[in-house]
């Protein structure tokens, strides 16, 4: 977009300029100027998202979850499970084989997966506002009274930093798409919440919320936006990566399933991690029914040790499903079924989400019987 306002704004200029006439008329400039910027500003105000970024990761994974569910039959008639998280859940999670799972288990779903590798929280809750917004007024009414169930990943880098790898990944269109400004302001205030000193915070967020409004770099490869353009498919990982150290990893996990936990440790819940979820559930909380937690199977001890303080912290309301158990790990200590000591292979994947349907199923009484409730005391909602 930057392109085209360039030559219009300089052509806007060269109009109050008339040589040795009459003086530059500064003042109407600025004036028509900021008129125009403002006039911009307010369209964008009215423009969803989509249409300026119609091929982006996050657009594109939400619009083949709508394109999944309002083709499914009788959608309405069975609960709709949607799995939010980051790469964990993307490449560890097939959902076609765990609605299979879950069905031969007695449990009819529609499974949704808004995931993605690198998702911050409040990307994901940017893909949660498309969703919903995409579906339209009589999908959103059939889906609350499904109902909707969300299960909720927990992963520590994520929840320590709610817009974890943000800076890594900064200026790039990724970071712009979901810093409209309400989440910008929100992730301002999660972030501020989480880390001890960022000189640069509030300029580094300010500076990419007028990115999004202007939407800058739409038009950077001048080829014709695609507006149909959908993700569906599980692309999982397909082998161990170059650099894992797969034996000195499961030598550790070994040792820890024999020591002490450091569980107690860890601090729960992270102030950061309480204001993203309590703007979660004042967005979504009339639309969710239940809330579900889930932390996939782990061979990294730092991060089991937090699944394993983060399960500790929940007050009885909240169902959890995982860490999964020694027993179970066991099962996973094969080099070929992990790409790294947190995502599995194409060779795991099976057994990842064979393992997620077996802990809904145990559990799915209590899923359908709990109600999403909030506690402003501190604790995990």
């Amino acid at each position: 977009m930057i392109l085209v306002l360039i030559p219009i704004l300089a052509m806007l200029a060269l109009g109050f300029i008339v040589p040795s006439k009459t003086p530059l008329k500064l003042k109407s400039f600025l004036i028509t100027l900021l008129l125009c910027f403002s006039a911009l500003l307010g369209l964008r105000f009215f423009i969803s998202s989509k249409w300026f970024y119609p091929e982006a990761d996050a657009i594109t994974h939400v619009r083949g979850q709508v394109d999944h569910l309002l083709h499914t039959p009788g959608w309405q008639k069975k609960p709709v499970l949607i799995l939010e998280g980051s790469s964990a859940t993307e490449f560890g999670i097939n959902p076609e084989l765990l609605e299979k799972k879950l069905a031969e288990k007695g449990i009819e779903v529609t499974l949704l997966k808004l995931s993605l590798p690198g998702a911050n929280h409040f990307e994901r809750l940017f893909m949660m506002q498309v969703f919903l917004r995409e579906l339209g007024k009589i999908p959103r009414d059939a889906l609350k009274q499904a109902p909707a169930i969300l299960l909720s990943e927990v992963f520590d880098a994520y929840d320590q930093n709610p817009i974890y790898l943000f800076f890594k990944e900064a200026n790039t269109q990724r970071s712009l798409v979901w810093l409209e400004p309400h989440n910008a302001l929100m992730a301002w205030k999660s972030l501020k919440a989480s880390l001890q000193e960022n000189k640069n915070l509030t300029w580094i967020m300010l500076e990419h919320l007028l990115l999004n409004r202007f939407a800058i770099g739409i038009f950077s490869t001048l080829e014709p936006l695609s507006y149909q353009k959908k993700v569906s498919q599980f692309c999982p990982l397909q082998k161990t990566k170059g650099t894992f150290e797969y034996t000195k990893t499961k030598e550790a996990f070994e040792k820890s399933m024999t020591a002490s936990p450091n569980a107690e440790k860890i601090t729960i819940p992270l102030p950061g991690w309480m204001i993203y979820y309590r703007e979660l559930y004042e967005q979504m909380g009339t639309m969710i029914h239940t809330l579900v937690f889930y932390a996939l199977p782990v061979l990294e001890v730092q991060r089991r040790e937090y699944q394993t303080a983060f399960a500790a912290a929940l007050p009885p309301h909240t169902v959890m499903l995982g860490p999964a158990s020694l027993k179970f790990m066991k099962t996973l200590l094969q080099e070929n079924y992990w790409f790294d000591g947190v995502h599995p292979t194409a060779a795991g994947a099976p057994l990842f989400t064979e393992w997620l349907a077996e802990e809904i199923a145990s559990h799915w009484s209590e899923i359908r019987a709990t109600r999403w409730k909030f506690s402003d005391e501190g604790s995990i909602p």
